[in-house]
């Protein structure tokens, strides 16, 4: 538990730092040797990009959240949807990981019984974020939207699209 508590921090101070970062042109402080930028812009965006592969999971989903929560620049009123949104989304990510699980044990036919009682789960809680979504992107500026209409999308988890794994016992 303190452990993912401070993978979350170090995400959102890493997602502060980046955000701030990019505002005044990198680390170095931006404009340096006759107004040329010590990084360009696709090294900062790869650079971003390989700190973020090395995250966890858990820890991408909620850096996306953060950074689309600052992209929209939500004001006051839509901090209510935005909170319900970002909710589900953590909800649904930690009820992935529980099933992750679901077929070990018994036999065949209750492990197919689990798994389709966890994928009919799973749709519950999809529609549960999709109105979440809705009831967010309806308080949202065309300008917000045209950044949700960009980003929205990811920050909702994928279930695993894979074949489970055979047990070491059998055939």
């Amino acid at each position: 538990m303190i452990r993912s508590r401070l993978h979350l921090i170090a995400a959102l101070l890493l997602a502060t730092a980046v955000q701030a970062c990019s505002q005044f042109g990198g680390m170095g402080g931006g404009m340096r040797h006759g107004g040329a930028d010590r990084r360009s812009g696709q090294e900062g965006n790869e650079q971003r990009s390989n700190e973020t592969a090395r995250l966890s999971a858990n820890d991408q989903i909620r850096l996306r959240l953060t950074d689309l929560r600052i992209a929209l620049n939500l004001t006051r009123e839509q901090a209510a949807p935005w909170q319900a949104y970002e909710d589900k989304v953590i909800e649904m990510f930690s009820d992935s990981g529980r099933d992750a699980d679901v077929s070990a044990g018994g036999n065949a036919l209750n492990q197919i019984d689990r798994r389709v009682t966890a994928e009919q789960s799973r749709a519950v809680a999809m529609e549960q974020l999709s109105n979440a979504a809705k009831q967010l992107y309806s308080t949202l500026t065309d300008e917000q939207k045209r950044v949700a209409d960009r980003m929205l999308a990811s920050t909702v988890p994928v279930a695993s699209l894979g074949l489970a794994t055979p047990s070491r016992g059998g055939r």
